[in-house]
């Protein structure tokens, strides 16, 4: 399961991802969808530990 909670993230003054909150269960298939810079990219980086949120939790089990 993957869960995230309030997952804020801003990178040099711009909002990139605002009050993100999303629970993922396992045996499940998720899918991202969005304009291009809607921060889709970004989201996995948190996810996987790439790239530290602002505020907010990922927890991964």
């Amino acid at each position: 399961m993957i869960q995230i909670n309030d997952l804020n993230l801003n990178i040099k003054g711009h909002q990139i991802l605002s009050d993100v909150d999303i629970t993922m269960y396992e045996g499940m298939i998720y899918g991202l969808t969005g304009n291009n810079g809607s921060g889709k990219t970004m989201l996995m980086k948190c996810i996987c530990g790439l790239v530290k949120p602002t505020s907010g939790v990922v927890m991964v089990e």
